[in-house]
């Protein structure tokens, strides 16, 4: 029986397939071809294939098979990358994208052998008592941090080239910089879903807020509706065209990368320095829950993480402030 591959290495024939299975129309093999190439995010897939072409790189220089590969080269890949000063956030994307391709390829997964969950634990360990475990943050952009930007979107700013902005590019420019941000931080958006928002998903609401659709995120494939505070909603209104199309994006921005670039520069012309990122309005958003009072899975499902870890660690000072012994001195100043 003839054996085909598709662009992820799942077989479309197979000489295990039953019978039966073998007889399946071409079109449904490829609608299921599809199916399986959409249950990945694009940025997802990208991931897995650059990892992927990193790992045959290193096994074919080392002599050593990648597809299938022993559990002992996965192993040994990890103690390399790590060597190579990867942070464990890449060692897992790689420990996945070897799952994931021998998967698809209809081989058993020698990321998930005992051996390799082992070598995993101790790389981890090593990593802390390196303190190289700890995740990298993005400075929060909190709601005092905001009203910096605020206060300064809308003047103009000189380039790199010399020239500086006119009143009302500038003016068009700082508003769509603050509804950016504010609409980020009360959505917790992460920056890939902003750039991905259009106008249709949008509702303003009698009360004068908003609530925004979520799609498809980064962990979940299920959209979820957040909501926007007053403030933001004006924002929001402030740059929505008279009649916007409903697919058009929300901000006009196609990357997060962008996104990225775009805070950096906002944040550095209101002053507050280096190190924001397209990250920082959900972390400061985590952070003045977290000093409003709010509990971790409050915080956990508003900004739709999986578990309370990340919003912990984002938040782990304004906790500390409201904490056992800062109330202790609070009540006996």
């Amino acid at each position: 029986m003839v054996t085909r591959c598709g662009r992820n290495g799942m077989k479309q024939r197979d000489r295990d397939v039953p019978a039966e299975a073998a007889r399946i129309a071409d079109h449904y093999v490829e609608a299921i071809l599809a199916a399986v190439e959409g249950s990945r995010r694009p940025a997802t897939r990208r991931a897995y294939a650059s990892a992927w072409r990193k790992f045959r790189k290193w096994t074919r220089s080392e002599g050593l098979g990648s597809l299938p590969a022993d559990p002992m080269t996965v192993a040994a890949y990890l103690v390399y990358r790590m060597k190579q000063g990867l942070s464990m956030s890449s060692l897992e994307m790689d420990r996945k994208a070897i799952g994931y391709y021998h998967r698809t390829a209809g081989r058993l997964n020698p990321a998930s052998s005992e051996g390799v969950r082992n070598t995993m634990a101790g790389l981890r360990n090593q990593a802390t008592e390196k303190g190289r475990n700890n995740p990298r943050q993005a400075r929060g952009l909190t709601a005092r941090l905001l009203m910096r930007i605020e206060d300064t979107a809308c003047l103009p700013r000189t380039g790199p080239s010399g020239r500086t902005e006119s009143a009302g590019f500038a003016r068009r420019r700082g508003n769509l910089d603050i509804a950016l941000v504010s609409v980020m931080r009360d959505g917790l958006l992460r920056r890939g879903e902003a750039a991905e928002l259009r106008w249709r998903d949008v509702r303003f609401v009698h009360d004068g807020s908003a609530r925004v659709t979520i799609r498809r995120s980064k962990t979940s494939s299920v959209s979820a509706v957040q909501f926007i505070g007053l403030k933001a909603a004006i924002a929001l209104r402030h740059i929505r065209p008279a009649n916007p199309d409903p697919d058009a994006r929300v901000f006009g921005i196609a990357t997060g990368r962008t996104i990225s670039n775009r805070i950096a520069a906002m944040t550095r012309a209101a002053g507050l320095g280096e190190g924001f990122t397209g990250h920082s309005p959900r972390v400061g958003m985590a952070q003045d829950l977290t000093a409003k009072g709010m509990g971790l899975t409050a915080i956990m499902v508003a900004g739709r993480w999986k578990s309370e870890r990340m919003p912990a660690y984002y938040s782990r000072g304004e906790a500390a402030g409201r904490g056992a012994v800062a109330r202790y001195y609070g009540d006996f100043e």
